[in-house]
């Protein structure tokens, strides 16, 4: 049975840093393993998204949003507005509710392609 005092890491489950351009016995001493000369050997260089010269493509991409094209356009009545209308009798509940009685009622706004009713109470 082990003891709280007795728990330790398994061989080699920890390592320690590696100390890179501390001579040549470190192993890793001199260039410090970033090969010889060029653009990533030098010091304070972040060539991320670099490519060569030509622009980046986060830099080519367009950064006005999106607009769908083919997104409807709907005018959208909260099922409590409804209700307010009905018990007004501000909207006549014998006939057809569409979006020319919403809109007489001053409800609707805009919705070219149809009315939304929405599930909220208020």
């Amino acid at each position: 049975m082990t003891k709280l005092n007795d728990i330790r890491d398994n061989e080699g489950a920890r390592h320690r840093k590696m100390r890179v351009g501390r001579g040549i016995g470190s192993g890793k001493g001199k260039t410090a393993g970033r090969g010889q000369k060029g653009q990533k050997s030098r010091e304070g260089v972040s060539i991320k998204g670099f490519e060569g010269g030509q622009m980046p493509l986060h830099m080519r991409i367009p950064k006005r949003g999106f607009n769908n094209p083919f997104a409807k356009d709907y005018a959208e009545v909260n099922l409590g507005q409804l209700q307010k209308l009905v018990d007004a009798k501000t909207i006549a509940t014998d006939g057809v509710i569409d979006h020319a009685a919403l809109k007489a009622a001053g409800v609707a706004r805009g919705g070219k392609d149809g009315v939304r009713i929405l599930a909220r109470a208020n």
